[in-house]
């Protein structure tokens, strides 16, 4: 794993990505992988991931029925999140008709088994995974459970790092003083100003001035749009909103 580690670091372009990702599932005993964000892989947005090793007709299939909306894989990484066989995906989720089909047509693909490993998305990141797949049934012990986890972190930062080369110098949200994150938080709740006013100990108009400088920093017109932000950029968290309701 000490030479897998130093290439990651070498790796400067998606083909030696591929490279990487096409040895590593080899090595642990698969022949297929997936290393992708949860996006539209019809329209994928900018500088998402999305390294799909699969066979060309699978592809086609996911593209043409919008499976990646409903995948059973990916709906069950959304409830792990340690690397987990594919067999153990009836007891993560309930499978329903669709999830069935996918799996039922993935096969005729060689998608016959395989292990994936949810990657905890970045603030401002979607979700993520690494899938390594394989036409036969492949052992799960812990050595393999250990390594695909390091290969697929390690990748997948190898993949933000190739796909973000351009976007370092992007526009960032400002940083918000913690009154105004108090506030932003709260309207996130659905509080009013008046609400907030009480909550906080200020007064309306107070409350309405934190807001609208922070959205004046932020550049939206919509106190919506500065909670979508704040969280995004994770400068506020659904657990802060939760813990205010």
């Amino acid at each position: 794993m000490i030479e897998f580690i130093d290439g990651c670091r070498e790796i400067t372009d998606e083909a030696g990505l591929r490279e990487m990702l096409r040895e590593m599932t080899k090595a642990l005993g698969f022949n297929q992988y997936a290393l992708l964000h949860h996006v539209d892989l019809a329209r994928p947005p900018a500088h998402a991931i999305t390294l799909m090793g699969y066979e060309d007709g699978w592809m086609e299939q996911i593209l043409q029925n919008r499976y990646f909306q409903d995948d059973p894989i990916l709906t069950a990484s959304h409830r792990r999140l340690t690397g987990f066989s594919w067999r153990e995906v009836p007891n993560i989720i309930r499978l329903n008709r669709r999830h069935r089909r996918i799996l039922h047509q993935a096969r005729a693909h060689g998608l016959r088994d395989g292990f994936t490993v949810p990657v905890p998305p970045l603030a401002g990141e979607y979700r993520g995974t690494c899938s390594f797949a394989s036409d036969r049934p492949v052992e799960i012990t812990s050595d393999l459970i250990g390594s695909a986890q390091l290969i697929a972190t390690f990748c997948f930062e190898v993949a933000r790092r190739i796909t973000n080369q351009d976007a370092v110098s992007a526009p960032r949200m400002p940083q918000l003083t913690q009154r105004q994150l108090d506030c932003i938080v709260l309207v996130g709740t659905g509080k009013t100003s008046w609400e907030i006013g009480k909550i906080i100990g200020l007064s309306e108009d107070t409350i309405d001035d934190h807001l609208s400088n922070a959205m004046r920093k932020c550049d939206v017109s919509r106190r919506i749009q500065l909670v979508v932000r704040a969280l995004f950029e994770g400068q506020a968290s659904y657990w802060d909103m939760l813990r205010m309701s």
